[in-house]
């Protein structure tokens, strides 16, 4: 009997070290495997055919978006997928696509005459897309001339017969277009380049161009400036007056005065200015000011 035990134990102890020593040959053999980068690897490449796939799935989402003719279904994917970092480089893609056809319509509408009833289309058509090209065809029509009084001569300048005129005619072509470009850049915030283009016309005595340099001499925070630019255009401009007023219902540039506010907000109304009604409106509630300047 104790032999039999004495053998069991034997079996059991060479089961055990023969288990330690396979383990060994195991480790020993696997020793130039490192974990760590095999594990990287693999979930690197697992990355990529994740990516690789989700990039084809994308492609294919935006394929349709080519192959039809509008542009707002361009920018309602940009404006859906804006910051999806998944998308970025169809994002691109879509965003070129779009300016390159708002470029294409640009063209097809400056081509031929300027007129508010074009305007009116392009707005209708192409605002929600396209609101760089809509503002700048606008710009370019409230640049054209409208009446005397949009292109003001300075008081020393005098226009009294034909012959005046023709020698005159280079500058006046240069003052127009100073005053396209003024007017474009304005209304697109371009306010460096505005700046540059607006000065000389404003300087010279063109309405359209103090008003211009007014506002952006206010967006700028330069009110002091604004408001000077603002006067010397005010009488005519229906722009500068409703300016003016605001300036004075807030006291930027100028002392805080309401009677002076409800007296340039009428004027800009009687001069065809679309809010200067409503800014009245709002003064009705606002405290009293100091007395009229």
């Amino acid at each position: 009997m104790w032999v039999c035990n004495l053998l069991g134990l034997m079996v059991g102890s060479m089961y055990r070290l023969l288990v330690i020593m396979m383990s060994a040959v195991l480790i020993a053999g696997c020793g130039n495997l490192k974990t760590s980068d095999f594990l990287s690897r693999t979930g690197d490449a697992l990355s990529k055919i994740g990516k690789r796939d989700s990039a084809a799935d994308f492609d294919q989402e935006i394929q349709p978006l080519f192959d039809q003719p509008y542009i707002d279904p361009l920018t309602e994917y940009l404006q859906r997928y804006a910051g999806d970092h998944a998308r970025t480089a169809q994002l691109g893609q879509v965003r070129e696509e779009r300016e390159r056809r708002c470029a294409a319509i640009a063209r097809r509408y400056n081509t031929g005459e300027i007129t508010q009833a074009g305007l009116a289309r392009y707005r209708l058509g192409y605002d929600f897309s396209c609101p760089q090209n809509v503002a700048a065809y606008e710009a370019r029509l409230e640049a054209m001339p409208q009446s005397p009084k949009s292109t003001r001569q300075p008081v020393s300048e005098s226009l009294s017969d034909d012959s005046e005129v023709s020698d005159n005619e280079p500058q006046k072509v240069a003052v127009s277009g100073q005053m396209n470009d003024c007017y474009l850049l304005t209304r697109i915030r371009n306010f460096s380049g505005a700046l540059k283009a607006c000065r000389g016309p404003a300087e010279g005595g063109v309405v359209g161009a103090q008003a211009s340099m007014a506002q952006i001499e206010n967006a700028l925070g330069n009110h002091e400036s604004a408001y000077r630019w603002a006067r010397q255009a005010a009488p005519e401009s229906g722009q500068a007056a409703y300016l003016l007023g605001e300036m004075y219902a807030q006291g930027r540039g100028v002392a805080q005065d309401k009677n002076m506010a409800v007296k340039w907000f009428k004027a800009a109304a009687g001069l065809g200015h679309a809010e200067a009604e409503r800014a009245l409106a709002n003064l009705d509630s606002a405290p009293a000011a100091s007395n009229a300047h």
